[in-house]
C-alpha cells in the first residue's frame, strides 16, 4: 500500500520557480504588480497625474517670468521693408555716423541692439507705394533695398539704419517683434528717434506733415502732445517741410535746413512766393558751391544774391551735421562760426590745434 502511495506521489509535478526578475522586489515592481488589481491601477494613476501636474505648474511659472517680454528673432533683412512712415533721406546712409555704425556692426556679427519690427499688413506693393508716395523717389536710398525684394514680411517701426546696415553687410538682422496700430508705430518711431541719431528738421517735419496730411492726428497740438514734443518745435519743422520743392533743392542736402530759419523762410515765401522761388532756382545750380548759410541768406533776401566771384564758406560737416563754418567778415577776415558754444576746455584745445597749424603753414611757407 505505502509502495502505490509512493509511486503516485513521484508522479506529482510543481510548477516551476519563478524568475528573480519577475518578483516584485523593488517599489517599482510592486507597483506593477499591484496595478493588476483596480485599486493597484487607481494608484498608478493617480502617481502619474501628480507629476503631470507638478511639471505643468513648473512650466507655468517659467512662463510667467516672461510675461510682456517680446520675442526677439534673426531675420533676413530682405523679408523687412520700410513704413509708410519711413523717414530717413538718402544722405544719412551716406555720413560718417552711418559708416561708423555699419563698421560696428560688421565687427560684432550683427547689430547687438534689436530694431523693432511688426509683421506687414499690407501687401508689399502697397507697402512700396506708400513709401514712395510719402518720402519720395528722389529720397529713396541707393544700393540694395529692402522693398525691392518681393514677399516681406515684416515693416520697420524703428531701427532703419540698423536695418539698412545688416542688409548692406548681408548679415541677419537682430529683431523685436510686436503687432501694433499705426498711431503707435508712429509715435514708437519718433521718439526712438529722438533717443538715438536725431532727424534732421526736415525729415522730421516730412514725418509731421505725412501724420496729418493722412489723418493720423487731427491737429498740430494733439500730434505734439501724442509723442511729448513742444507745439513750436512741430510747427517749424512742419513749416520746412511745406516750403516749395525748388527751394529745398536749392541747398545741398535738405538735412542742412535748420529749424530756426523755419519762420524766415516761412515769411519770405509769403510776402514774395514767386520771387523766392525763383531765387531758389538760380541758387539749384551752383548749390554745392556755397554754403547752407549762403543760400538761406540769398533766399531771404539778407544778403542779395550770392557774389559769382566771392569765397564760398565751407562747412565742417560731422556725423552728417554741419557743426561749424569757416567764412569771412566783411573786412575779409577768415573766421570760425560755431553752431553751438564752446566750454573753457573745448577752446583751449581749439586755440592749439590752429596754433599747431599756423605753425606748419609758416614752416612750408618758409621751406618754399
Amino acid at each position: 500500500m505505502a509502495k502505490k502511495l509512493l509511486e503516485k506521489a513521484g508522479l506529482i509535478q510543481l510548477p516551476a520557480a519563478p524568475a528573480r526578475s519577475a518578483l516584485p522586489d523593488s517599489p517599482n515592481d510592486s507597483d506593477a504588480a499591484k496595478a493588476k488589481t483596480a485599486p493597484g491601477s487607481m494608484l498608478q494613476f493617480m502617481t502619474a497625474q501628480s507629476a503631470a501636474v507638478k511639471e505643468a505648474e513648473l512650466l507655468r511659472d517659467r512662463l510667467a517670468s516672461y510675461d510682456g517680454a517680446l520675442p526677439v528673432r534673426q531675420l533676413d533683412p530682405a523679408t523687412v521693408c520700410l513704413s509708410s512712415w519711413a523717414n530717413r533721406h538718402a544722405d544719412s546712409y551716406q555720413d560718417a555716423a552711418f559708416a561708423a555704425l555699419r563698421s560696428d556692426i560688421a565687427a560684432a556679427g550683427g547689430n547687438v541692439q534689436p530694431i523693432k519690427v511688426r509683421p506687414l499688413r499690407q501687401a508689399p506693393a502697397a507697402a512700396r507705394a506708400a513709401v514712395e508716395e510719402g518720402v519720395g523717389r528722389s529720397n529713396a536710398p541707393s544700393g540694395p533695398q529692402p522693398n525691392a525684394v518681393p514677399g516681406p514680411r515684416y515693416e520697420i517701426v524703428f531701427g532703419h539704419r540698423r536695418h539698412r546696415a545688416c542688409l548692406e553687410l548681408g548679415l541677419p538682422v537682430l529683431a523685436l517683434v510686436e503687432d501694433m496700430a499705426e498711431q503707435q508705430l508712429f509715435e514708437q518711431m519718433e521718439r526712438e528717434n529722438r533717443a538715438r541719431a536725431d532727424l534732421s528738421a526736415w525729415e522730421q517735419g516730412m514725418m509731421y506733415a505725412r501724420a496729418l496730411d493722412q489723418g493720423l492726428y487731427p491737429s498740430n497740438r494733439q500730434l505734439a502732445q501724442a509723442i511729448g514734443r513742444d507745439l513750436g518745435d512741430v510747427g517749424k519743422a512742419l513749416s520746412l517741410a511745406r516750403l516749395p520743392a525748388a527751394v529745398v533743392q536749392a541747398f545741398r542736402s535738405p538735412l542742412d535746413l535748420q529749424y530756426r530759419w523755419a519762420k524766415p523762410l516761412a515769411d519770405a515765401q509769403q510776402r514774395d512766393p514767386d520771387g523766392l522761388v525763383a531765387r531758389a532756382r538760380a541758387l539749384k545750380a551752383k548749390a554745392s558751391q556755397h554754403s547752407a548759410k549762403q543760400v538761406f541768406d540769398a533766399l531771404v533776401g539778407e544778403a542779395g544774391p550770392v557774389r559769382a566771384g566771392a569765397v564760398a564758406d565751407i562747412g565742417i560737416r560731422v556725423g552728417g551735421r554741419q557743426v561749424a563754418v569757416v567764412c569771412s567778415d566783411e573786412r575779409g577776415h577768415t573766421l570760425v562760426r560755431f553752431a553751438k558754444g564752446l566750454d573753457a576746455e573745448q577752446r583751449r584745445s581749439l586755440a592749439t590745434a590752429l596754433e599747431a597749424y599756423l605753425a606748419s603753414s609758416a614752416d612750408a611757407s618758409r621751406k618754399g
